[in-house]
C-alpha cells in the first residue's frame, strides 16, 4: 500500500498581494507492505487522526477505522502489531528479520512519517488541509502521471489569493485527457492483482477523485498561507 501525503506548499517571502508563482514540494510517500496492511493501517489512521487530519483509503472509498477512544493510539498499535503477526504465519518475510522485529520496524516507520508532517494550524477544524490517501501500489505509476500534470500545469502559473481556487480547478480541466488515461491505466493495473472488474473500477475511479480533492485542498492551503502573510504584513510597523 502506498499512502501519498498532501504535497507541502514553498512559499515566497513576499507580500500575499503579488502574483507570484506556485512551487510544491515533491510528495513524500510512506510505503506498507501489502500483506500487513489491513492490520497496520487503523494504527496509521490513528496516529493522523491525534494530529487533526483524516486518513482516506480509496480503495473502498471508506475512512479506515479504529478506535476512536484510544487517546494515545497505543492500545490500536498493540492490535495493529498482533493482527500482522498472525498475516505473517501464511505470508513471506523479505530479508532475515524476524516477524515480531520485522512489524516493530514497520509500525517505527509510521511513528516516524507522522511525526514528519508538519502540525495544521486551526485544529480538526482545518483537516481538509491535511487530506491524504491511501492507494494500491500498482496504481503508483498512473496516480504519479497525473500528478505530475497537475504539478506541472500549476508551475507555469501565478497567483494571488483571489486568483488561487480558480486556477487550481482549471489546471484539473486541462489534466482531464491525462486523468481518463490514468484511471484506464490503473483498472489495467488492477485487473492484473486478480480484482474483479467492479471493484477495480470502483477503486480506480475512487483513486482519482480522491487526487482531485486534494489537488483541490492544495489550493485552499495556498490561499490560507497567502492571507496570513498578507495579515503578518499588515501588523507590521510601517519602516
Amino acid at each position: 500500500m502506498l499512502l501519498t501525503p498532501i504535497l507541502l506548499i514553498l512559499m515566497a517571502a513576499a507580500a500575499a498581494a503579488e502574483s507570484r508563482p506556485v512551487n510544491l514540494r515533491p510528495q513524500v510517500i510512506l510505503r506498507t507492505p501489502e500483506a500487513i496492511a489491513p492490520a497496520v493501517l487503523p494504527y496509521l489512521a490513528c496516529r493522523y487522526d491525534r494530529r487533526g487530519m483524516p486518513l482516506l483509503k480509496v480503495a473502498l472509498g471508506s475512512q479506515t477505522s479504529y478506535d476512536p477512544n484510544d487517546k494515545d493510539c497505543s492500545a490500536t498499535r498493540k492490535q495493529s502489531e498482533a493482527k500482522a503477526l498472525n498475516l505473517l504465519e501464511t505470508a513471506p518475510i523479505p530479508g532475515e528479520s524476524s516477524p515480531t522485529a520485522y512489524v516493530a520496524n514497520i509500525l517505527s516507520d509510521i511513528d516516524a512519517y507522522v511525526q514528519s508532517l508538519p502540525e495544521l494550524t486551526g485544529g480538526k477544524g482545518n483537516s481538509e488541509l491535511g487530506l491524504s490517501v491511501v492507494v494500491e501500489d500498482e496504481v503508483e505509476p498512473a496516480y504519479k502521471r497525473y500528478g505530475g500534470c497537475l504539478t506541472t500545469q500549476m508551475s507555469y502559473t501565478s497567483v494571488t489569493p483571489d486568483t488561487v481556487m480558480p486556477v487550481f480547478e482549471r489546471v484539473i480541466s486541462i489534466c482531464r485527457s491525462v486523468r481518463e488515461t490514468a484511471v484506464i491505466e490503473a483498472e489495467n493495473a488492477l485487473a492484473k492483482k486478480g480484482w474483479d472488474a467492479a471493484t477495480r473500477s470502483k477503486a480506480a475511479e475512487n483513486t482519482f477523485t480522491a487526487a482531485d480533492a486534494q489537488w483541490l485542498s492544495i489550493g485552499r492551503q495556498y490561499r490560507e498561507s497567502l492571507l496570513e502573510r498578507s495579515r503578518r504584513s499588515d501588523r507590521e510597523p510601517n519602516r
